[in-house]
């Protein structure tokens, strides 16, 4: 009696943090300009500078395995416009028929067939040049840096350092004039850069440079009935964002110089006070992409509204305060 106690104890615990970071509220957080505010994406990289955590799991099969990747990104302003970050992934190959794959080290490895570790680390830093409220438009220039040979060899880390260069734009239609009120909510954001890799070995992943693309259409149900006409939609369905997300890459070097890869990944976005989830189906667009559809999920928090007088302070600018719509 007494463990069952303890037990209801917890779970009525972990019920009530998580209805306090979900429970709605008049603020929006990450990434806002003008009346719009754009939530964090899963595929595609967003146009804006913040202080928030982010867990993205994407889960897809191939011929040869079951893959799973976890990847974890950290991001902090130092001014309005300029953040940092560093971002880590971590991968669980499975291959298809229980076979392990030769040359594994590790007793639990050879057991269950299966490998895990961590990918290279990836540093940021990125700058928002743009920042337009009337248009609600917003530009942000990025780079990455990945350095080789520090992840696990089990899961295929690159052994080269990966350079990443990249523009990331955001635009939403509440411009557009009162005949088009039903588009107004609709907003669209694109990522382009690319992969720029130093080679140390004869791999021909190593050595290969690619051109990376992204790009998202989502329709905000928040800016409807907040800025366009209240339809009567109560919480949670009120901070929906149904959303489309386009991304591939294309080879610009080496062997495989000009395949590409291609995926279509439709989906749900929904969004709190200090945390949003997502969840997109990954659906390959062409025979390089593969044949199966696979799944992501995302969870993120908005550090910036969690604790702002912790996470939002900067070296040069004091505390900065979490990014909110005007009131």
């Amino acid at each position: 009696m007494r463990q069952r106690t303890g037990w209801l104890s917890i779970r009525l615990l972990v019920l009530g943090i998580a209805v306090v970071i979900a429970l709605p509220t008049a603020g929006w957080a990450h990434g806002v300009v003008g009346k719009r505010w754009f939530p964090s994406t899963l595929a595609v990289e967003d146009p804006f500078v913040s202080d928030e955590l982010s867990t993205v799991v994407e889960h897809i099969r191939d011929p040869h395995a079951l893959e799973t990747e976890i990847e974890m990104e950290l991001t902090k302003r130092l001014t309005p416009n300029l953040a940092i970050g560093i971002g880590g992934t971590r991968s669980i190959i499975r291959p298809r028929g229980g076979h392990g794959e030769e040359g594994e080290e590790h007793g639990h490895e050879e057991d269950t067939g299966t490998s895990h570790g961590w990918q290279n680390p990836e540093f940021m830093l990125r700058y928002q040049f743009i920042r337009n409220p009337m248009r609600e438009l917003a530009a942000t220039a990025a780079i990455n840096v990945s350095p080789g040979g520090i992840g696990n060899r089990s899961v295929g880390r690159l052994s080269g350092t990966t350079v990443s260069p990249a523009i990331q734009i955001g635009k939403g239609f509440g411009d557009l004039p009162d005949w088009a009120d039903w588009i107004k909510p609709v907003a669209v954001t694109t990522s382009l850069g690319f992969d720029l890799r130093t080679n140390r070995n004869d791999r021909e992943e190593d050595a290969q440079h690619a051109f990376g693309w992204g790009v998202t259409v989502m329709y905000s149900v928040p800016y409807l009935q907040s800025f366009v006409k209240d339809v009567g939609l109560p919480w949670p369905f009120n901070r929906v964002f149904p959303i489309v997300e386009f991304n591939g890459e294309t080879l610009i070097s080496g062997p495989e110089k000009g395949s590409h890869t291609a995926f279509a990944n439709p989906g749900l976005i929904w969004a709190g006070k200090y945390m949003q989830l997502g969840v997109e189906a990954k659906i390959p667009l062409n025979d390089t992409s593969g044949k199966s559809v696979g799944i992501l999920g995302m969870v993120h928090f908005f550090l910036d509204d969690i604790a702002p007088d912790i996470f939002t302070w900067t070296p040069f600018h004091g505390v900065l305060g979490p990014q909110t719509l005007p009131r």
